[in-house]
């Protein structure tokens, strides 16, 4: 322990893995219900119209601005700018290092941490959480759509009778 951290008592990796099963569940069902309603007609209705209206309007000028390719730039600016200093060991100027410094310690995260203390799991478990931690969930959100989608063509076709 460095810093003046102290020992915590370990919850039960069960117990941390239920946890994060039922967030990411959670998550999915979330995901699933602003599908949801932003497929059913309400764009009318008061109490959830212009949400819906704002929602469409965000993505028109989002799509009609071409802000992806923006997005993508910004984000590679980003990722360059971070580990310049590290990785090419250029020295830059303070001014320049601040604000990208402060900058990566807001974005990098450490999930594990806000389950388990951080002496409870060793380097190797923690390296594969983060590794798999984003495929597991962009594979249950395409899950969570895929779900959508065939409910959505189950009630949408009429099924013959035998």
């Amino acid at each position: 322990l460095v810093d003046g951290d102290e020992c915590k008592e370990c919850t039960p990796r069960g117990a941390a893995a239920a946890l994060i099963a039922g967030i990411i569940f959670g998550l999915c069902v979330a995901c699933g219900l602003v599908a949801c309603a932003y497929s059913m007609p309400w764009r009318k209705e008061p109490y959830i119209g212009p949400i819906l209206r704002f929602a469409d309007r965000s993505v028109k000028y989002y799509v009609g601005g071409g802000m992806t390719a923006k997005v993508k730039i910004l984000f590679g600016f980003y990722q360059i700018s971070t580990v310049l200093s590290s990785t090419y060991s250029a020295r830059l100027p303070d001014k320049y290092t601040g604000w990208t410094d402060k900058l990566a310690n807001v974005v990098s995260i450490d999930w594990s941490g806000f389950f388990l203390p951080e002496q409870c799991l060793g380097y190797g478990t923690r390296l594969v959480v983060s590794a798999l931690s984003p495929v597991v969930l962009i594979a249950l959100l395409m899950g969570t759509g895929i779900a959508l989608r065939l409910y959505y063509w189950r009630t949408a076709s009429p099924r013959p009778k035998l």
